[in-house]
């Protein structure tokens, strides 16, 4: 009996350690060219944040303005979201669409960057 709890325990324990973490890379970037691997790897906004630290980069295809003050207008779905200057990315993007970085865990959205793609 008292190795049956102990068990129990164990296996408690080791699920609650075994939680699914944040995806941090998609695979479609994992057969990428080493020069897309590269520049996800390399990305931080303006604040020194990086990109892929704790966010998926997510290819994206929709509806996107940049502003004049450098933020960007992302209309995703019926509502439009905007996202500040410093988390726009200046430079070249090799993949050809913009790349959204962000999370939804436990009902949370949280931005990290956005690189435009060919709308520029």
């Amino acid at each position: 009996m008292r190795r049956r709890v102990h068990l129990a325990i164990v296996i408690a324990i080791t699920s609650m350690l075994c939680v699914p973490a944040l995806a941090r890379w998609k695979p479609e970037y994992g057969k990428a060219g080493p020069e897309v691997q590269a520049w996800f790897k390399n990305q931080h906004n303006e604040q020194g944040q990086w990109c892929c630290d704790e966010s998926d980069g997510h290819p994206f295809f929709g509806d996107y303005k940049i502003n004049e003050d450098g933020s960007v207008t992302i209309h995703d779905g019926d509502n439009p979201h905007q996202l500040p200057a410093y988390m726009v990315l200046k430079g070249g993007n090799p993949t050809g669409h913009a790349v959204w970085w962000f999370t939804d865990a436990g009902g949370t959205h949280r931005d990290y960057c956005f690189a435009p793609g060919t709308l520029t």
